[in-house]
C-alpha cells in the first residue's frame, strides 16, 4: 500500500539538509580557493546541484493539482 504523505512531513527535514548542504559546499569552496586540485569535487558537487534543480522545475512545471492562489504569480 503506498501512503502519500502532506507536504509538511519532509520539508523541516528537507531545510535542516539544504541549510548544512550550504555549509558543506562553501565549505569545499574554501578548500578549492586553496587546493585547486580539489576542483573536480566541486564540478562533480555543481552537476548533482544542478540535477536536483532540474527535476525540482519538472515537478513545478507539471502540478498533479491545481496550484493554489497564494502560489500563483
Amino acid at each position: 500500500m503506498n501512503t502519500v504523505r502532506p507536504a509538511k512531513a519532509p520539508f523541516a527535514r528537507i531545510g535542516v539538509g539544504l541549510e548544512q548542504l550550504r555549509r558543506d559546499i562553501d565549505a569545499l569552496v574554501d578548500v578549492v580557493a586553496r587546493h585547486p586540485q580539489a576542483r573536480p569535487q566541486l564540478v562533480e558537487i555543481h552537476h548533482q546541484v544542478r540535477l536536483l534543480g532540474q527535476h525540482l522545475n519538472t515537478a513545478l512545471a507539471s502540478p498533479t493539482e491545481p496550484v493554489p492562489p497564494e502560489e500563483q504569480q
